[in-house]
């Protein structure tokens, strides 16, 4: 058996150890060659790999195969190389196609089992040093983490792990507190982590043997998921940290530094005046400051860090000096130092002193603390042990946990082992402690005492220059022994002997031991390490785990690199959301795109109707005669197909950026006036359709006109447009019955397919003085909801329904690319301009008719003209984009009683029925369109089986019938209308509603590299404007320079334009740069002759001309040139900077 040689020729009969083995020894092999390899074929036995050069491969081939089946190593059977002299490239490659992230990990094991927190770069070194190829940043990272999980498992096991790891722990050291927080998902016992606590049982007992402080902080963890750690530390008796709990979060929040306190205080202590020491995080305040906690004053007390809040005063004021004025003032022990110092800070700063003075003196200073935070002054304790904790926070989240009980464990032996030493060495104090009162009895001794009040301890200290003389001397300062004060304030502060107090023990011979505080002896060093950790079991005589299956939350995956793969798209959890895998943002985000739908609504249809003044008249007192008034909207296609995409059937809301938001029964009524009270508009389908239509409209359409229950548009429009002069009151019946139909047609009820109208909603027509008991409004609302549902998912390319609606509700509510309404005209009785435009009759329109007649231009600085804008918008909206409630009380003055009378029935959760269709109305999850609260809504239920229900293969149902238990929630609905709590506010990004939605919503539709549109909507498409246009100005300035220039300068400037020009291709918005003008052939022609002057040279340039080019160049270098504007002609004028290069350049012609 031949072992193969690293580095040397394959040859058949060579032995690999497995699988593996081979492949990493073909990579290097290739890697370190300059040659490429590809896969052939790979099985469990066999593996064969062949040259990989393009676009000609030579013949080299090498095959290995497993033969013999108990083990696992690899032998060659075919070789065909080396490779052949041709097979060569034009160029070594930058980064080589076969270095994988297994093979590179492979490669860096040793280096990142040695230091966890082996650095990324390191890697690309390595790399590079090894074989000459310098990989990404992501490849390098990647097998970073591949090489992490090799070592410490892998990463998303590392979850599941955790649960089985924490019980073991538990198992072995009793005691030991976990808590956790996690999301089910759906109703199987898959739970996503979220928070995991734990505090060991050394700990919490130990802590009760420190002083009374924690520090409190959080840092962030390096793997492969996002989180964050939290810490609270603690500091023994020897000034040392003291480890209490820990947990593991999703990330600094409001709800995790809750969480992580209210766990502290449930679990870990109950003491009373624990001082807690932070930085300002809005979640620490929260959590502190919240009632009943535990954590509020008197039975805690919350300081801030000093060095935190210097570096906030630093960042808001800018001003160095101002900085260290706070930091010396805050120290200060002696109120009267304090003053001095704050009052120069206020004469440096005004608003510094203001902004402190808010934060709370007694936050922060150290003489107004009353002793509570002995002397800390930072959260460096907490700050330090997240250092240690630097290593391991790369680690997969089981080893992390691992990596802390160990270290902890080691802190406890080292420390319990030096308290013990001390202890029979006869020391009573602590090392550092010691040393802290052997320096405050020297100083004492050279203080002189007067004694006030033996008995009562009440002296007179005066302090005297030192030995070293490092004092001015010559301070008094009272000594109150039995209230254990000095009006120096560090006996109250630190709770041991001042030099002043060892000066008046020294002379009284008192012992000054007496007055330190018990936390300070060596016998409590020893009991707070006292508790001893031990060993865990192995895994197989762990307990069984009988507790969910726990996952890691894709959400907090880290990505690879490319903007595309960090984008989560959502839904985190899929507990809402669960038709996504058949939803059309899918198929988008997955590069199937299909484009715009197409907007069924044969308006067409009715424009070629003409409708009779007495037919209006008829209808003008009917809910249909501000349907009448709407027709003729154009509709935004590119707009509504967005709409569609984040429409989402499990809900019936829009998912947008800013919370679920759809269209209500209130903007139904108030949009379109029609009806919400009333019968529901349902019927059978069975029925002699052609005796009916001859009943009701007078005429029998043809055998073509009218197939089964569907009756043509076109024949409506042939036989009833107009109305005879002579027209009898019964043949007007029958045209208003016919132009109802075409309304129904048109505008409420259009079908997604054909030219059609279904005759079914005919009866409920014969009696024309009762049109108007139905719920028209509910009916519309549900065909418009079951037309989006269906048009949402991946395979639909159109859609019907009243769109109409669809598109007022849009507009009323989203700014995005809003219409300018025309306008206005000041209607009788109005004082000022009439709100609603032009085109609206005070108390006769719903509000809908205002958008009529718009200025089809957009408003100014918006831009968007196509589908992938307005998706890139959405995605983008701001909170200010979305309008909650666009219906204020003063606008229904404007309008007819019908637009509001049934306010009642608005917020009724109920489904809403047109014959075949039911849909459910949901207004709690949309609160805030009503200006209440919205709160996290309970589970919906839309019934998607509803959804698949149509008219076909139902030509004899009686809907009435077929729905009645929904007919009898309709009828019942006033008992389940919701009702919310009033708040106006808006919503902040850590609500606990937003908190939910965000995990549990389609976040984004639109891939990055698709977005091509030209506004700057976005933070990304804000910098790609700003690399155009140093793109266009660097151009300029190369096409400007005359020969004369360095050549460095005109390199740097290049580099510049190239590089942008880069960043631009790389983020999918290199088509900003055709925006600009390109010069013609006959422009450059002209600019040659210009530069050439006809024929005459260049000569060489005065010195005052050089000084005035270098004058030139700096400017150049700090002016941000602006677009070419344009001229009369319509043509760019020059840029400032060509200009001016012109100029010179004339001064330099003979």
């Amino acid at each position: 058996m031949v072992r193969y040689e690293k580095g040397k020729e394959f040859a058949v009969g060579q032995v690999f150890t497995n699988k593996a083995s081979i492949s990493d020894e073909v990579t290097f092999y290739s890697v370190q060659a300059n040659q490429f390899f590809k896969v052939a074929e790979s099985k469990p036995d066999t593996v064969t790999y062949k040259c990989g050069r393009s676009p000609s491969p030579c013949n080299w081939r090498l095959r290995a195969t497993r033969k013999d089946p108990y083990s696992q190593a690899f032998t060659i059977v075919t070789y065909k190389g080396p490779h052949d002299s041709s097979c060569v490239g034009d160029m070594v490659p930058r980064d080589h196609f076969n270095l994988k992230r297994a093979f590179i990990s492979h490669l860096i094991r040793n280096y990142v089992e040695g230091d966890w927190g082996y650095k990324v770069m390191s890697v690309v070194e390595v790399i590079l040093d090894k074989f000459g190829y310098k990989i990404s940043y992501a490849k390098a990272w990647n097998a970073k983490q591949r090489a992490i999980g090799d070592i410490f498992g892998d990463w998303d096991a590392s979850y599941e792990m955790l649960p089985r790891f924490m019980q073991g722990l538990k198992e072995s050291n009793p005691g030991t507190v976990v808590q956790w927080s996690t999301t089910p998902i759906g109703n199987s016992n898959v739970h996503t982590f979220k928070r995991v606590f734990w505090a060991f049982k050394p700990c919490i007992e130990g802590f009760e043997h420190c002083r009374p402080v924690l520090t409190i902080d959080g840092t962030h963890l390096y793997g492969k998921f996002k989180g964050t750690i939290l810490t609270a530390m603690s500091i023994d008796a020897n000034n040392q940290i003291f480890p209490v709990a820990f947990a593991i979060v999703e990330s600094e929040n409001n709800e995790s530094w809750s969480w992580f306190m209210a766990c502290i205080r449930l679990f870990v202590t109950k003491r009373s005046g624990l001082c807690v020491i932070s930085d300002r995080h809005a979640g620490i305040m929260n959590a502190m400051s919240e009632v009943g906690s535990g954590w509020e004053e008197p039975h805690a007390f919350h300081r801030i860090c000093i060095r935190h809040l210097a570096s906030n005063v630093n960042t808001r004021y800018r001003n160095v000096k101002v900085k260290n004025m706070f930091g010396s003032t805050a120290m200060q022990f002696q109120e009267k130092k304090f003053d001095i110092g704050f009052a120069r800070l206020g004469e440096m700063d005004r608003d510094a002193q203001h902004y402190v003075a808010d934060v709370g003196i007694e936050k922060w200073s150290i003489c107004h603390d009353g002793g509570h935070r002995y002397g800390i002054l930072t959260t460096n304790l907490a700050e330090a042990f997240n250092n240690v904790l630097k290593g391991a926070r790369f680690l997969p989240i089981t080893a992390l946990v691992q990596c802390i009980f160990f270290r902890v464990n080691a802190y406890f032996v080292e420390r319990r082992e030096e308290a013990r030493k001390r202890l029979l060495q006869g020391q009573h104090y602590s090392s550092k402690i010691t040393h802290l009162l052997e320096e405050n009895c020297k100083k004492g001794a050279y203080h002189k005492v007067v004694s006030f009040d033996h008995v009562g301890g009440l002296y007179q200290v005066t302090t005297r220059r030192g030995s070293r003389n490092v004092s001015r001397g010559s301070h008094l300062h009272t000594v109150d022994l039995s209230k254990r004060t000095c009006t120096c304030n560090k006996f109250q502060t630190y709770k041991y002997p001042c030099s002043h107090v060892y000066a008046v023990c020294k002379k009284m011979k008192l012992n000054a031991s007496q007055f330190v505080e018990i936390s300070y002896t060596t016998g409590e060093h020893l009991a707070s390490y006292a508790s001893k950790f031990h060993p865990l079991k192995d895994e197989a005589y762990w307990g069984h785990y009988n507790g969910p299956r726990i996952v890691c939350d894709e959400g907090k995956r880290r990505g690879k690199g490319s903007m595309e793969y960090r984008l989560q798209p959502g839904p985190v959890n899929p507990e809402v959301l669960k038709q996504q895998e058949t939803h059309r943002s899918k198929a988008i985000w997955d590069g199937d795109d299909k484009g715009s739908l197409r907007c069924r609504s044969h308006l067409a249809m009715h424009k070629g109707f003409l409708v009779s003044d007495r037919v209006v008249d008829f209808i003008r007192e009917s809910q249909f005669y501000f349907i009448h008034r709407v027709v003729g909207l154009k509709f935004n296609v590119d707009f509504i197909t967005a709409l569609v995409e984040r429409w989402r059937p499990e809900t019936h809301t829009f998912h947008l950026t800013v919370g679920e938001a759809t269209v209500t029964l209130q903007d139904v009524q108030v949009l379109l006036g029609l009806r919400i009270r009333g019968d529901v508009v349902t019927g059978t389908s069975a029925c002699n359709w052609r005796a009916l239509i001859y009943e009701l409209l007078g005429r029998t359409p043809g055998e073509e006109d009218l197939k089964g229950a569907s009756l043509r548009i076109g024949w409506l429009t042939e036989h009833f447009s107009g109305l005879p002069e002579q027209a009898n009151e019964q043949v007007l019946h029958q045209y208003v019955r016919a132009y109802l139909l075409i309304l129904m047609a048109t505008v409420m009820f259009p079908a997604k397919s054909g030219n059609d109208i279904q005759v079914v909603y005919l009866p409920l027509l014969r009696d024309l003085d009762a049109i108007d008991d139905f719920s028209w409004g509910s009916a519309v609302l549900a065909t418009l909801y079951r037309n989006l549902c269906r048009s949402s998912t991946m395979k639909a390319r159109d859609i019907g329904g009243p769109l109409i609606l669809l598109q007022l509700w849009a507009w009323e509510r989203i700014t995005i690319a809003r219409p300018i309404v025309t306008g206005p005209e000041n209607p009788p009785f109005i004082q000022g301009p009439y709100p609603l435009g032009s085109q609206h009759q005070l108390r006769v329109d719903s509000l809908g008719r205002r958008w009529l007649s718009v200025h089809r231009r957009r408003p100014q600085g918006t831009t968007i003209t196509t589908l992938l804008g307005y998706r890139d918008a959405l995605d983008n909206m701001r909170p200010d984009q979305f309008v909650w409630q666009p219906y204020p009380q003063a606008i229904f003055s404007f309008l007819p009683e019908a637009c509001y009378n049934d306010s009642g029935e608005w917020c009724v959760v109920s489904p809403m029925i047109c014959f075949d269709i039911v849909e459910w109305h949901l207004p709690n999850r949309v609160a805030r369109q009503f200006g209440w609260k919205q709160n996290i809504p309970e589970p919906a239920d839309t019934e998607p089986k509803l959804h698949k229900m149509d008219k076909r293969g139902a030509h004899s149902r009686n809907w009435a019938e077929y729905h009645s238990a929904y007919l009898a929630m309709w009828f019942r609905r006033y008992q389940f209308r919701f009702i919310g709590v009033e708040d106006n506010s808006d919503m902040g990004y850590n609500d606990p509603y937003m908190v939910w939605y965000r995990d549990r919503t389609r976040r984004f539709i639109s891939p990055t590299f698709q977005q091509a549109y030209q506004a700057p909507l976005g933070a990304t498409a804000y910098l790609a404007h700003g690399f155009a246009e140093v793109h266009r100005t660097c151009n300029t300035e190369i096409q400007a320079m005359p020969q004369e220039v360095p050549p460095h300068y005109r390199n740097i400037m290049s580099n510049i334009r190239d590089n942008t020009s880069q960043s631009l291709e790389h983020v999918g918005y290199s088509h900003l740069l055709q925006q600009f003008h390109q010069p013609t052939q006959e422009t450059q022609v002209e600019e040659q002759h210009e530069e050439r002057g006809d024929g005459s040279t260049m000569q060489e340039s005065t010195a005052e001309d050089d000084e005035t080019l270098q004058v030139f160049r700096r400017r150049s270098r700090r002016t941000n040139t602006s677009m070419s504007p344009i001229n009369e002609q319509g043509t760019p004028e020059p840029s400032k900077a060509k200009k001016i290069w012109s100029r010179l350049r004339g001064k330099k012609k003979t």
